[in-house]
């Protein structure tokens, strides 16, 4: 790749360095925050604030966030634009009864029992406890943000823990980043990754979805799942649980086939693995014809990778001008750099390309 701008377009790049490097000095304050800190701001100190200053309970929660973060927002000007831009925008203050609503909640009991090294538990969060909810948010000038939720009283949720240790749990997060995925089902859906059975108990309940068939590498979670939760699910007929690796089901299907009409990843933790596993999956997938697919988190996944691309094309940039070699990619305004960061361009990344331009 060759990147040869005019010195208004280099200044445009120059900045939105800045903003890219922003992003992630914000994403590690606030992602610090979350992790070690979550309970910093209780609900004393939340309605403290509230009532003296007649605040939201967002207002005032971003603002001892960004506290916490370190922030000066009375006297730092750059602090005052980076609360203004990325943490009022992140905080939410939740409605539990947004969650406690939904039909696997309300349909599914999970049994209080130890079974070998797994155990069915319950897990909450307290009053004002702070957590990734939903998929970052991207403006039109590439600041980009996490989704942080709260709620102002105790909310538990199901957790199935493995030798001590959660090992997969129905929170907001997951169900707030399978929404779309379970509007798109239609048809015969495939889905890689059982889980809790969250995903193929929403979309059995659809008219419009005749049969899911799952494809779960486990065979002691399959064993667990089926005596203790596949039982209560109403339209369990349309469900069909194959014992296999996903690359390996996947690799078998034939392009003409027409087996399935969507298909549905979920085999990965977070960004932290999933994003090697999105692109070799999205690989396999794109040799189906005729079917959509959807994965999870994927605006998460497609913004770790938007950082890899852009440092990869801003070293590019950065070289001196020189003419590309015959079939090399030019990039020569703003707008084409851009737009290689967005995200159907990076849907169409290939595993190689993450590597180097």
């Amino acid at each position: 790749m060759v990147i040869n701008l005019e010195d208004f377009d280099a200044k445009r790049i120059e900045q939105l360095n800045v903003t890219m490097q922003t992003n992630c000095d914000v994403w590690q304050l606030m992602a610090q925050f979350v992790n070690d800190t979550p309970q910093f701001v209780t609900l004393e100190m939340l309605n403290q604030i509230t009532d003296e200053y007649g605040m939201q309970p967002e207002m005032a929660f971003a603002m001892l966030f960004a506290s916490a973060c370190g922030l000066d927002t009375a006297e730092n000007q750059l602090h005052k634009e980076i609360f203004a831009d990325y943490f009022v925008p992140s905080v939410h203050c939740l409605n539990p009864n947004d969650y406690t609503d939904d039909m696997y909640l309300k349909t599914i009991r999970f049994p209080n029992k130890t079974i070998g090294d797994w155990q069915f538990s319950t897990a909450t969060y307290q009053p004002c406890e702070a957590f990734i909810f939903n998929e970052p948010v991207q403006t039109s000038d590439f600041k980009e943000f996490p989704q942080i939720g709260f709620f102002k009283e105790e909310f538990s949720y199901p957790v199935v823990m493995q030798d001590g240790r959660e090992w997969m749990s129905l929170k907001p997060n997951e169900i707030e980043t399978m929404r779309t995925h379970i509007e798109n089902a239609r048809g015969r859906v495939l889905v890689y990754g059982l889980g809790l059975g969250y995903y193929a108990f929403m979309i059995s309940q659809k008219k419009t979805v005749s049969k899911v068939t799952v494809v779960e590498k486990d065979s002691k979670l399959i064993e667990i799942f089926e005596k203790e939760i596949l039982q209560q699910f109403p339209n369990r007929s349309k469900l069909e649980i194959i014992n296999n690796d996903a690359y390996q089901f996947a690799s078998r299907l034939e392009p003409h086939s027409g087996t399935f009409d969507y298909i549905f990843s979920d085999i990965w933790h977070d960004t932290g693995d999933g994003l090697s596993i999105y692109l070799r999956l999205k690989e396999l997938n794109s040799k189906i014809n005729n079917c959509n697919c959807g994965y999870w988190i994927e605006k998460s996944l497609l913004s770790r990778l938007r950082v890899t691309v852009f440092d990869q094309m801003y070293r590019i940039f950065q070289q001196p001008k020189r003419n590309p070699n015959d079939g090399e990619k030019v990039i020569t305004t703003y707008n084409d750099f851009i737009k290689m960061l967005s995200d159907n361009e990076l849907r169409n990344i290939k595993v190689a390309s993450t590597r180097s331009y």
